[in-house]
């Protein structure tokens, strides 16, 4: 494909749900739209008519990443139309928080600052700040072995939600496991899960999970909005949202949100996440993540300027222009159709549901397409990559139902995984940071 003579290029890394949602903004702004081709990829984004080119590369690894900064370093000397790098899937959030300093002094980080990025994806870290910044936390700790798991779960009760260190990792398919009592947590660990250094236990609230996507500069919000998460991909409500509506802000919520963003300094967009038992009130932080977020579309169809902001903050622009008094419409439901549908035939697959299980969600997803008024990977306007992905959900359904897994949608790479990679394979220059 010819280079393009006048026009900027962005550079996406990461080929997921919200990728079209980033494209699709970034080629409106006149920018030429690259998108990283590794793997067969979630998104379809090679289907969208925002996607001008994709860049096959080698995949993160756990050698560091050195292929794919030897790679990455090899595209970017000979396209100097690229001025920007746009990660979107985690695993390029850490990796280049890592590798930042031996970019090219040309190139825009879209992404926090670094620091901001390591801090905010340890778990424990984040947790122990969220309770000196006054942050509602439900009872932690940490284990780093076996005896110690069984011991500190009694320590803090039951129930109990057993998380990896980092998103990056998982427990078995799960990103989390939720135990009732000790019976259950000696049944899913009888023996030390190999890979992973410790493990983080928290008290289990039983609730309803919040998301609140944000736009902030020096440690101050200027933008925010919830969503309430009404189904995920997983039957114990774990893994990642199928379906949410748009809420107003919660008095709380936002109070915590604006705390620790503060706290930190922060410089960029991002999405925290609560959990609120509607019975008892009780509430407890659970994270918060310095990237777009897999349901980013929803923000962006609700008129919050996620893509645009990211890409300013991090040229130095404080200065947004966004409007203060502006109202997003509450009620409004958002589905993911290709991920509903993927994590039935998971489910199904591992005998976590029967066939009457199985009808109950194939209705509801049926119903969330036909309520939803927002989808996070189909639009009129880019309609090709959804096409794409059902055919490709559906021929796989079919064809494995009952083989071994294809990955799921949004999922992280195994090898490295639960790792912050070393800073290799790129090679020393000057450069400068895109982020505060």
């Amino acid at each position: 494909m010819d280079k393009p003579a006048n026009k900027k290029s962005v550079l996406i890394l990461g080929n997921y749900r919200t990728t079209l949602t980033v494209a699709g903004t970034l080629g409106e702004e006149g920018f030429r739209v690259i998108v990283s081709a590794s793997g067969d990829g979630a998104a379809g984004a090679r289907y969208s008519r925002f996607v001008d080119e994709m860049w096959d590369h080698p995949q993160l690894d756990a050698e560091g990443g050195a292929a794919f900064g030897e790679a990455l370093n090899a595209f970017l000397d000979g396209r100097p139309d690229v001025t920007a790098i746009f990660p979107v899937a985690e695993e390029f959030v850490v990796w280049l928080a890592g590798n930042a300093a031996a970019l090219p002094a040309r190139i825009t980080l879209v992404s926090p600052a670094p620091h901001l990025v390591e801090l905010c994806l340890d778990k424990t870290k984040m947790l122990e700040l969220a309770s000196r910044a006054g942050v509602e936390c439900a009872p932690y700790a940490i284990a780093g072995a076996l005896d110690e798991l069984y011991e500190r779960a009694e320590k803090i009760g039951y129930p109990v939600i057993v998380r990896p260190f980092s998103h990056l990792n998982r427990l078995g398919h799960k990103k989390a496991v939720i135990c009732a009592g000790r019976e259950e947590l000696a049944a899913f660990f009888p023996l030390w899960p190999a890979g992973q250094p410790g493990l983080l236990l928290q008290r289990y609230v039983t609730g309803v999970r919040h998301d609140l996507y944000f736009i902030a500069a020096d440690g101050e919000i200027h933008s925010l909005l919830e969503t309430r998460i009404t189904r995920t991909d997983h039957p114990d409500g774990t893994g990642l949202s199928t379906e949410g509506v748009h809420v107003p802000v919660s008095e709380a919520f936002e109070r915590d949100t604006r705390r620790l963003v503060r706290e930190l300094g922060y410089t960029g967009i991002g999405f925290i996440q609560f959990v609120r038992n509607p019975r008892s009130g009780e509430v407890t932080f659970l994270e918060l993540n310095p990237r777009t977020a897999g349901s980013h579309r929803c923000a962006e169809a609700a008129g919050m300027p996620l893509t645009r902001a990211a890409l300013e903050l991090a040229r130095g622009n404080t200065d947004l222009g966004l409007d203060p008094a502006y109202r997003y419409p509450t009620g409004v439901t958002y589905a993911w159709v290709t991920g509903d549908l993927y994590g039935l035939k998971e489910a199904m697959s591992r005998g976590e549901i029967g066939f009457a299980g199985a009808m109950r969600w194939a209705f509801q997803a049926l119903r969330s397409v036909v309520k939803a008024r927002i989808h996070l990977t189909f639009s009129w306007r880019d309609p090709l990559p959804a096409v794409a992905l059902l055919i490709r959900q559906t021929a796989r359904g079919l064809a494995s139902a009952f083989g071994p897994s294809q990955g799921t949608p949004d999922a992280p790479p195994a090898a490295g995984a639960g790792q912050v990679l070393p800073r290799s394979g790129l090679r020393e220059s000057g450069s400068r940071m895109g982020s505060r």
